[in-house]
């Protein structure tokens, strides 16, 4: 069994004092981090301090904090969510790796390199940044190498809807466009988990008519940026933030199943070229519709979902939630009601941050990229 302790701080001197209050009277040594901070905070002042104390660290900027305990109901913004845990120092281990110049599936190529070598047997969390990234393309690098087995879930680093910079980080490392990787010895640890999403389509069916990657160039032969501003009655400065309440849905051929379509929120414009840069690959020549959420229903589908994955699964160590930015947007306070049913039935604390996008495995346990999921990880000894 693993021991946890959580907190959340939202300044760096509340930080300091909790974090030095939990060094004294906790039960046992810290060896291993996890945090999810905004980027109101300092984040070298804080990886420091976990880097002077010999605590591992993985951590990502965010986009609203999350720690839900049964005592407890905290969603705050501006601050920082922290747990701590003894996990064995030999049953896993953290690297921070830039992406530099490489496209987004060579990245996740080189991922997929380090993860394959890190155990014989392994699973995963990951943290991203850079607003350029092609999370489906990086995630296929990384399978394409690691394996389709492989067991991995995390989420895009937030910068709370600034569309600015994002970050990932360690206790003594720090990047803007990389990924930050703890992987665990499958021996030893066990990661199980669940993504559900609830988003609906609306409207007509448009095609993408010109795109590369993660850019839409075209959609009906129109700038896509046109589109979405015609289509959504909004300006240019209104984008990307209004794009991560209405995303993409691309429709998959031979899949009558419109929960298993993937969603594509938008992360950048470039308004010169009237482009919009998309979390994760809008393939060319794919049916596309507008999506957005059904409101209430989209809880009842994650409730049905979460117990479902806990009647199957009712032990875990450690919760670590990724979920979308839009599902805030969409539900306002609402969003506790879907995050306190999963701390209720494992009565075990939950932290988690509100992401740009989400990655971890489907119902056939294969590992995808995802926008507008409740994508849940359990850990616990194996």
């Amino acid at each position: 069994m693993l021991l946890t302790h959580t907190f959340i701080a939202d300044t760096y001197y509340d930080f300091e004092h909790k974090f030095q209050e939990a060094l004294n009277n906790i039960n046992f040594t810290p060896t291993l981090a996890i945090a999810f901070v905004s980027v109101n905070m300092p984040f070298t002042d804080i990886m420091h301090r976990f880097c002077k104390e010999g605590i591992s660290l993985f951590g990502t900027s965010s986009c609203g904090e999350i720690m839900f305990t049964e005592a407890k109901d905290i969603v705050l913004e501006g601050g920082g969510v922290f747990m701590l845990t003894d996990m064995n120092n030999d049953f896993y281990k953290i690297e921070l790796l830039e992406r530099e110049d490489l496209s987004s599936k060579v990245f996740g190529n080189h991922a997929g390199d380090y993860i394959r070598n890190a155990f014989p047997e392994c699973s995963l969390l990951v943290g991203t940044s850079g607003l350029s990234l092609d999370g489906q393309a990086f995630v296929e690098g990384v399978l394409e190498i690691a394996g389709n087995q492989l067991v991995m879930f995390g989420g895009m680093a937030g910068d709370d809807t600034k569309f600015e910079k994002t970050y990932v980080f360690t206790e003594s490392r720090i990047s803007t466009d990389g990924v930050v990787l703890l992987v665990f010895d499958k021996k030893h640890i066990m990661i199980k988990g669940l993504a559900t999403s609830g988003w609906v389509g609306l409207g007509a069916e448009l095609k993408v008519t010109r795109s590369e990657g993660n850019v839409v160039y075209e959609i009906n032969n129109e700038p896509a940026l046109v589109v979405y501003k015609n289509y959504l009655n909004v300006d240019e400065d209104d984008l990307p933030a209004i794009g991560l309440e209405y995303p993409l849905m691309i429709k998959r051929k031979n899949d009558e199943d419109a929960n298993a379509w993937p969603l594509r929120a938008v992360l950048s414009v470039d308004k010169k070229e009237k482009t919009l840069i998309f979390a994760g690959s809008v393939p060319q020549g794919s049916t596309i519709t507008f999506s957005s959420s059904p409101g209430f229903e989209i809880m009842e589908t994650t409730r049905e979902k979460i117990i479902e994955f806990y009647e199957k699964n009712p032990s875990a160590d450690i919760l670590i939630l990724f979920s979308c930015v839009a599902r805030q947007l969409a539900l306002g306070p609402l969003i506790t009601s879907e995050i306190k049913l999963a701390a209720i039935k494992w009565n075990k604390p939950i932290i988690g941050f509100f992401t740009y996008g989400e990655i971890g495995n489907n119902m056939n346990n294969r590992c995808d990229f995802y926008n507008q999921t409740f994508t849940l990880a359990t850990i616990s000894v194996a």
